[in-house]
């Protein structure tokens, strides 16, 4: 089921002129496919019932989000023991979740979902300005919309304030006032989470002792870093304002790894780097192979972007 839903997605995106890559290659990883058109990225994580998704999993896809100026999404169609319902959304560990109906209505139709899910039921955030000058244009006072409502003043005096409501009470006041009421939700910047942007320890993700030494080699030259355990990258290094995406990991299918990584900054139209401790018998592209010996000659953070630079060129 989780690959029907996946598969739906990708052929959404395509439709839409997305350009696309999906990681199923990958075991475990915080995001299943990677989307940009023109300034919009998308970083989609595909799960068929959306419990699954744990919180490690996506505290790391919000970070990663962030580095990658990318909109994390959860698409599925199972939360708890109901289906999600279409123009909902949902809210798994601070990431926004929707069905592939409501992905369609968004990517394809450009309609924004009004309405989210919560303990107790449906809501939504309601537009202050909107219901005010409605109210004021049918000379209407607060207590009288309270009276017509069946709740108190101050209630409807917190409408107006901005504070959110339930979908019965916001589809009540649309009746009275004659104007909709709800505010769009805006999926793409549903994470408000303060991300912390710190450098993390390299000793935190499980690397080799020559991978850790890698790691060690570009914190000594300036070089700011992310590590990841998830994703087909192992970190995302900072230069100048500049992200590269970078594998470090020692594995017998470096070249497949790089593959992965190299769809990903295609997509991202990002640059994209492989340190290693031998050569690499077939070029990947997209993808610049360092040499670990090289990282030497590293003293400041723009060396290691001129010498991925050069291999480009070269």
């Amino acid at each position: 089921m989780q690959e029907l839903v996946a598969n739906s997605v990708m052929k959404i995106l395509s439709k839409a002129g997305f350009m696309v890559t999906d990681l199923v290659e990958t075991k475990r990883r915080c995001f299943d496919i990677v989307a940009r058109r023109e300034d919009v990225i998308l970083l989609l994580k595909v799960l068929y019932n959306v419990d699954s998704l744990k919180s490690e999993m996506a505290e790391e896809m919000k970070l990663v989000g962030k580095l990658l100026k990318a909109s994390p999404i959860v698409v599925g169609e199972r939360f708890t023991h109901d289906y999600l319902e279409r123009g909902v959304v949902y809210n798994r560990h601070g990431l926004p979740v929707i069905n592939t109906a409501t992905f369609y209505d968004f990517i394809i139709e450009g309609e924004y979902p009004f309405v989210y899910s919560a303990p107790g039921g449906y809501y939504v955030k309601l537009d202050k300005d909107k219901i005010r000058q409605a109210r004021e244009r049918l000379d209407l006072s607060l207590g009288d919309v309270a009276k017509t409502l069946g709740i108190s003043r101050r209630a409807v005096k917190k409408y107006e304030e901005g504070i959110d409501t339930t979908l019965e009470n916001a589809i009540k006041l649309e009746e009275v006032l004659g104007v909709p009421v709800a505010k769009e939700i805006n999926i793409l910047e549903f994470v408000t989470d303060d991300i912390q942007m710190r450098e993390v320890e390299f000793r935190e993700v499980e690397f080799k002792d020559e991978e850790a030494e890698i790691i060690q080699q570009l914190k000594c030259a300036g070089i700011k870093i992310w590590p990841v355990r998830n994703a087909p990258f192992d970190v995302v290094s900072n230069v100048d304002k500049k992200s590269i995406l970078t594998g470090i990991k020692q594995v017998r299918w470096i070249e497949k790894r790089a593959n992965l990584i190299g769809k990903v900054s295609e997509v991202l139209s990002m640059t994209a780097a492989y340190i290693v401790d031998k050569k690499i018998k077939k070029d990947v592209d997209s993808v610049v192979f360092v040499m670990k010996e090289e990282l030497e000659l590293i003293e400041k953070p723009k060396d290691f972007f001129d010498l991925i630079q050069e291999k480009k060129e070269g």
